[in-house]
């Protein structure tokens, strides 16, 4: 048994969890943060970094606190029906529903695109989704080398090329970053803390870090504090290491609009930068790293999808044909384009980010009451489907008129923010009056 890891064996636990977090995905959102924010990209990044790593390392503290393998034990103080329906909705907006269909619809973006005509595209993207489910449904149910050796040789060759790519933007800048417009000249560091929702991290938090405590406990260590000193330690590399990232990718998208104007989306964007510093040459290197990128990340959503859901129904559907099922939706939800995916999943994230940030927060109150929990979470959800709701275009014009005037941030997409303190105030008030039961 172990008393503790040096820093040697907490590195690698460290590179495993932002491998996990790290997806090609990822890679598209900065550059387009960059170009609407224009010269407040710095603010921008900062509020993105919140969501996309500050609260998803918060969530990885928190169940190193909490010591728990189980990936509903953010939620069991709620309830655990609620704990268990909140993870099945998460697995399935992080896996076929928004983020695996998005794997195959980035990589044509970034990857194929560059290389055909417009009115080739809805074809082109129906045939190479085709190819690329068929090989994550291959590799998802019979696990091979390949795919550690894609995790361990290409991911990093990925990192190095966007290193050079951004080494290069750095030394030779584009041009200079533009005025931003709507939000982003007036709430900045908001606007990117709600686009930090795409990445999804937070999410998959609740999965990964059940991953990390495990991996731990295999090293021999077993001490409380030392397992979560060191999941902390390991949260806090993967967290340095993608902030570092999404702060010079946000930077090349700033300075990428002089020349290119604002682009469709963040593959698109990347895509001509890529050809801008490294000509026809990038564009290929960039393909092939990014199909190989988006790959594992798609088989490993697969795969912790398809287990996850294997443990649920109780084996009474195996694993093979749940993968098969995962894959063959997300084939036809990554032809409806990327633009369309990301448009889809803005109400769900908008629900489902206010709900795990909530719960988060509390993981770390001194106070550990049912009704604290209960109180809070019942604010936040009220608040929450709004945003939800308004984010898909639902009219509610009678309560939008109201609440606006009253509850602050309502009006961009932070009314669930205020409500959650008052339902937490209420569940302590209500806390240090009734006896909670055993």
């Amino acid at each position: 048994m172990k008393q503790k890891l040096t820093f040697m064996e907490i590195l690698p636990i460290g590179l495993m969890l932002f491998a996990s977090f790290f997806g090609a995905g990822n890679l598209i959102f900065p550059p387009a943060l960059g170009q609407s924010a224009g010269v407040n990209f710095l603010s921008a990044a900062a509020g993105f970094c919140t969501t996309g790593v500050g609260i998803p390392l918060l969530g990885i503290i928190a169940i190193g606190l909490l010591r728990a393998s189980n990936p509903e034990a953010l939620a069991l103080p709620v309830h655990p029906k609620f704990a268990k329906l909140l993870i099945i909705v998460t697995v399935l907006t992080i896996g076929p529903f928004f983020a695996i269909p998005r794997t195959g619809a980035v990589s044509f973006d970034v990857g194929i695109l560059p290389f055909i005509s417009a009115e080739d595209y809805d074809l082109g993207l129906a045939l190479y989704s085709l190819f690329f489910f068929a090989v994550t449904y291959f590799l998802s149910v019979n696990p091979s080398k390949i795919v550690d050796w894609v995790g361990k040789i290409l991911t990093p060759l990925l990192l190095v090329s966007i290193a050079v790519l951004v080494l290069q933007v750095f030394l030779y800048p584009m041009g200079q970053p533009q005025q931003a417009g709507g939000y982003y000249a007036t709430i900045p560091y908001l606007k990117g803390f709600q686009e930090g929702y795409f990445t999804m991290d937070l999410l998959a938090t609740m999965l990964f870090g059940s991953v990390v405590i495990d991996s731990i406990k295999l090293r021999g260590i077993t001490d409380g504090k030392v397992l979560t000193v060191t999941c902390i330690k390991a949260g806090v590399i993967a967290a340095a290491l993608l902030a570092a990232i999404y702060f010079s990718l946000t930077y090349t998208g700033a300075t990428s609009v002089a020349v290119f104007g604002l682009s469709d989306n963040g593959a698109v964007a990347l895509s001509g930068i890529a050809n801008y510093y490294m000509g026809t040459a990038g564009n290929v290197v960039l393909c092939l790293m990014i199909f190989f990128a988006c790959l594992t990340t798609s088989i490993g959503l697969t795969v912790s999808a398809g287990s996850y859901f294997e443990r649920v129904l109780n084996g009474k559907m195996q694993y093979q044909r749940l993968a098969a099922a995962i894959c063959v939706f997300s084939f036809c939800v990554s032809n409806f384009g990327l633009n369309k995916i990301m448009a889809l999943s803005v109400p769900v994230l908008c629900l489902l980010y206010p709900i795990v940030i909530v719960l988060v927060l509390l993981a770390f109150s001194p106070v550990k009451r049912t009704c604290i929990y209960r109180t809070t979470l019942a604010f936040t959800i009220v608040f929450a489907v709004m945003d939800g709701l308004k984010a898909a275009g639902v009219s509610m014009s009678i309560a939008e008129g109201i609440l606006s005037g009253i509850v602050p941030f309502y009006n961009v997409g932070f009314g669930w923010l205020v409500p959650s303190v008052v339902g937490f105030v209420i569940g302590i008030v209500y806390s240090m009056f009734v006896k909670e039961k055993a």
